[in-house]
């Protein structure tokens, strides 16, 4: 069947145009996405193993590799419009240009990994024969990434900033377990790759302590997400621990798994895998601005502390504890459900629909419960926003906001970036 489906589509770009007919190594590169899901594992790993996704260079260096992968196909044989990189180089092999643009973006951003990157790199680059139009090829991914690395420098994705907790009640106070540190960039310099500015999907503001929308969350997560919860179901214990990976994990993966598993095209599987973390990155500054702009203390200090909170329908529980360690930074709104939403509003469209399967480990999981499997990318979506309560992290209310958030981020980026270009 994929056979069949490749073949009718160089009948139709032949029809069309018979002066673009691809060239054998074109032909090779339609037919496999091989090489994108092998450069996305690379530099997910080395972004990993740098410092485990806890700065914002990880997931921009994904969308910044992935941006490229997609423009390099696109200046060879135009299916979407580019990101960054609008000549035209019909004449090119696009795995070459794609892999050299890879190659040239890690050695920039992790000079210290470049053993890893040439033997990945070189095994892909070896595979197209030697030629007048391989060395155009390397040439031309070498401005590839050049166009990206100056178009990110000065992004201000390494500012930290400084933080200084309020003292009323509701506001944000350190968390155990984190050195009275917090997530902070610089959200007056911070670029993203597709928002106009962070602010641009700022949430409304959280229900006030004393609302009837507080209450009820207080007290969900004060029973749910409490450590050895009783009322918590073996299930739900085990998407609480499975589903508190980052979304640099989870997302990339499952972008893995479905696109070898659906035989995505190959300008597909890039355009994918350039949106999830364009996605993944923008979602993050909105959402930390959010936090930061209204600055909500966590469940754990909202229980410890509740006799302040002037609710008298929420009671304080001095000991309590949450099921994991909570993060350091701001509760509301939830930035995991909401790069969850944006991820499942992505491959939805790439796929054209949310009815996927996939069957995947997760880093964070419990030893007994390691696998999940879904057939519906939204329903895993909303098990990853129910999981932050589960675990004690999140209001239900703060979820729900991410989820809204998350969804009108990715519908921004789909109808502005990497759109298809009509024939």
């Amino acid at each position: 069947m994929q056979a069949n489906y490749f073949a009718i589509l160089l009948v139709f770009f032949l029809a069309c145009d018979p002066s673009e007919e691809p060239s054998a190594s074109q032909k090779k590169v339609e037919e496999n996405n091989s090489f994108i899901i092998d450069l996305n594992a690379l530099t997910y790993t080395i972004a990993n193993e740098h410092d485990n996704f806890y700065s914002f260079i990880g997931v921009r260096a994904l969308t910044m590799v992935h941006l490229a992968i997609h423009d390099a196909l696109n200046v060879v044989q135009s299916r979407y419009e580019t990101y960054a990189f609008h000549e035209k180089h019909p004449d090119a092999d696009p795995l070459t240009a794609a892999t050299e643009a890879v190659r040239n973006i890690l050695l920039e951003l992790y000079p210290q990994r470049s053993d890893t990157i040439k033997l990945v790199c070189d095994e892909w680059v070896s595979s197209v024969a030697a030629s007048e139009e391989k060395a155009r090829s390397i040439s031309l991914g070498k401005k590839i990434a050049d166009t990206y690395i100056r178009l990110r420098e000065g992004d201000g994705h390494e500012k930290q900033g400084d933080y200084t907790p309020m003292t009323k009640p509701g506001d944000y106070q350190y968390t155990p377990g984190w050195n009275e540190w917090v997530l902070k960039p610089d959200f007056d310099y911070a670029r993203p790759f597709a928002l106009d500015t962070v602010t641009q999907f700022r949430s409304p503001p959280p229900p006030a302590l004393t609302s009837e929308a507080y209450t009820q969350s207080y007290n969900e997560v004060k029973a749910y997400g409490m450590k050895n919860s009783t009322l918590r179901s073996e299930d739900q214990t085990h998407y609480a621990h499975w589903w508190a990976e980052f979304a640099e994990h989870g997302w990339n993966r499952i972008g893995r798994i479905v696109a070898k598993a659906e035989g995505l095209a190959i300008h597909e599987t890039a355009r994918m895998f350039a949106l999830i973390n364009m996605d993944i990155y923008d979602i993050y500054l909105a959402s930390l601005e959010s936090k930061y702009y209204y600055d909500t203390w966590r469940p754990l200090t909202a229980i410890q502390e509740a006799e302040t909170d002037g609710n008298p329908n929420t009671e304080a529980d001095p000991d309590w504890e949450p099921e994991m360690l909570t993060p350091p930074w701001p509760e509301y709104p939830s930035a995991h459900a909401s790069v969850a939403a944006g991820g499942a509003e992505i491959v939805s469209e790439v796929l054209g629909s949310p009815e996927v399967s996939f069957t995947m480990e997760s880093v964070s999981a419990l030893p007994e419960g390691k696998t999940r499997t879904y057939t519906n990318l939204r329903q895993a979506a909303d098990d990853c926003a129910d999981s932050r309560i589960m675990n004690g992290y999140h209001f239900r209310f703060a979820t729900e906001e991410g989820k809204r958030q998350g969804k009108a981020v990715a519908q921004h980026i789909i109808a502005n970036y990497l759109r298809p270009v009509s024939e």
